[in-house]
């Protein structure tokens, strides 16, 4: 059976309202052990998720056991009888117009496994051009597939697939230093760069040297910026958390929160996070959450947008093994370019976000690649060294943004400048 008679079967099995989502996800993947590529991998994983609706309660189910789609209804009947009602629940999504996007280049579907195998070996190819040592890697093509229906009138069909590679390097000089580089697009690129960067990160972080603890000017690398605001930041922007209390930004639509821009677009052409419909079933958009500095909306599901008597924003995200949520699409961030610093550091990469304060906005995290700056130049790199702040703050602080734009696997993002404390 197909993804699309599964959940036409599964349906039949229902005899209240409710809807059925399915998914499947097929991997092809090579890891990469120093010059070494082990054996490919291909897994493929299929299952659907029943959630069953009477009145204001709910109950839900999901299996990826393919002869058991009556067994996974029933259970979710079973669940609803000892659920408590719902109280703000009103309905399920309802039918509405979707548009079909461009959310991945045909070509990714050409692909095969001996493909694959051929990229991870131009990483290697690469790395080892620019004198790096390769360490560790992986490249994988992952395949997606999505159906919803509904009693409510939902029968939505998508597919999508995305294209992935990552290659840690060594340099050894007088110490030993490491770098990494990644790509992750709905089209196909390049993999040679990949593990040309990798290596060149790893040199250029050689010769570390110890830092004085300051207050200073920081540019915050792509992939730092990723890490932090995921932690720290874009929970605060989802109408669970305004509605639970749980949000720095509750009540602060029409006021100044930082100098950027922030857009979530689940719309854009081959953006990895695009889909024709979201969780829910309703159409992705095109929402600009800040502007110029601005609170303009928060990022709704359709729970919510009911609950607030406004229109989804297209942010449901789920897994065939879990009900809507809010979440991100492409978080783009823009803001006035700048050339640079006079004082203060560049921070590429860093560990410990996980360990930040959802809630205050506090973090103290370790720098794992950075530099230090003196009259407007890199001078050397960071060794054991800390930035500790408050992301409301360092955002508030933002002077506007530096460097290239790019996407760290959803987050699409140039270097953003601040203010910051740099500990030694």
């Amino acid at each position: 059976m197909d993804l699309e008679e599964i959940v036409d079967k599964t349906m039949k099995f229902i005899h209240s309202e409710g809807e059925v989502f399915a998914q499947k996800i097929k991997v092809i993947s090579y890891d990469i052990e120093k010059s070494n590529i082990e054996i490919g991998e291909e897994k493929e994983t299929i299952g659907i998720g029943v959630r069953i609706i009477e009145g204001k309660k709910q109950g839900f189910s999901f299996t990826n056991n393919l002869n058991s789609l009556e067994d996974c209804v029933k259970t979710a009947y079973k669940v609803l009888k000892v659920s408590r009602d719902k109280e703000d629940f009103i309905s399920l999504p309802t039918p509405t117009t979707i548009k079909e996007r461009k959310l991945v280049d045909k070509s990714l579907y050409d692909i095969t496994s001996n493909d694959l195998m051929e990229f991870s070996v131009d990483m290697i190819k690469g790395c080892k051009e620019k004198n790096g040592i390769p360490s560790s890697g992986s490249t994988n093509l992952t395949f997606y597939e999505e159906s919803i229906s509904s009693t409510t009138g939902i029968s939505l069909h998508q597919k999508y697939a995305t294209l992935f590679g990552y290659l840690s390097s060594i340099y050894k000089n007088e110490d030993v230093s490491t770098g990494f580089d990644y790509n992750i697009m709905r089209k196909k690129f390049n993999f040679a760069p990949i593990g040309e960067l990798a290596a060149l990160k790893a040199k250029e972080t050689s010769n570390a040297k110890k830092i004085r603890s300051m207050h200073c000017d920081v540019i915050l690398g792509p992939e730092a910026i990723s890490s932090l605001l995921s932690n720290t930041f874009i929970p605060h922007l989802f109408a669970e958390s305004v509605d639970k209390n749980k949000s720095f930004l509750k009540e602060k639509i029409g006021k100044r929160i930082t100098n950027l821009t922030v857009i979530d677009d689940g719309t854009l052409e081959y953006g990895v996070a695009s889909t024709n419909f979201d969780g829910d079933g309703n159409p992705t958009k095109r929402n600009i959450v800040i502007d110029n500095g601005i609170l303009k909306k928060y990022l709704y599901d359709d729970f919510y947008a009911k609950k607030y008597g406004i229109e989804s924003t297209g942010n449901a995200e789920r897994n065939y093994n879990s009900l809507p949520s809010i979440g991100i699409t492409n978080f783009i961030i823009e803001g006035e370019p700048l050339e640079g610093i006079q004082e203060g550091f560049i921070i590429n990469e860093l560990r410990g976000a996980h360990t930040a304060n959802p809630i205050s906005g506090d973090f103290s995290v370790e720098i794992s690649s950075g530099f230090y700056i003196s009259n407007e130049e890199k001078q050397h790199p960071i060794k054991h060294g800390m930035m500790v702040g408050n992301i409301f703050e360092f955002l508030n602080k933002v002077k506007g943004i530096y460097g290239q734009v790019k996407n760290t696997g959803g987050i699409i993002t140039p270097s953003i400048i601040s203010e910051a404390r740099v500990v030694g």
